[in-house]
């Protein structure tokens, strides 16, 4: 069983490098915001924090947890609201906050390479950034969603305006 146990998490500890790789890669430069893009992305940030402590055994305190989710709630509210977004060519442009991406993925990586080594208790401690930024992570795409939602479109040329 401990074989099996180390198999996943190796399996999970690559998968998680490759995906933060390929996201890094393909959010460096300014593209296109979808609204369902950012929808995925604070649902996987959901899913992602309690399957990860449900499969490594490891806990943290709510009481400890939860105000560090508010407080990346907060942080992702900010980052979110000083992003800049803008019509080109008929679609909303902008770019997604590398750091935090980055810190998310980085907190992720290193709990899970920890859980590898068997240490729960330093992995417990290292689930404290994982709530920070996945409540970060999740305010950012919620408040950007609604931000592209409420998007105004500039005028169009030669459509009878002045």
């Amino acid at each position: 069983m401990d074989l099996v146990y180390r198999a996943i998490s190796i399996v999970s500890v690559i998968l998680t490098v490759a995906m933060s790789i390929v996201m890094l890669v393909t959010l460096r430069r300014e593209r296109r915001i979808g609204a369902l893009s950012l929808l995925i992305s604070a649902a996987i940030s959901l899913v992602m924090l309690p399957l990860f402590a449900m499969l490594s055994g490891a806990r943290l305190n709510l009481l400890v947890g939860v105000p560090l989710f508010i407080l990346g709630l907060l942080v992702g509210t900010i980052r979110g609201f000083t992003t800049r977004l803008a019509y080109r060519g008929g679609q909303v442009v902008g770019k997604h906050a590398l750091l935090f991406l980055v810190g998310w993925a980085l907190s992720l990586i290193l709990a899970q390479v920890v859980a590898l080594a068997g240490a729960l208790l330093v992995i417990s401690v290292g689930l404290m950034p994982l709530y920070l930024s996945t409540g970060t992570q999740v305010a950012m795409s919620g408040t950007l969603f609604l931000r592209r939602l409420l998007l105004r479109r500039p005028p169009q040329m030669g459509q009878g305006g002045r």
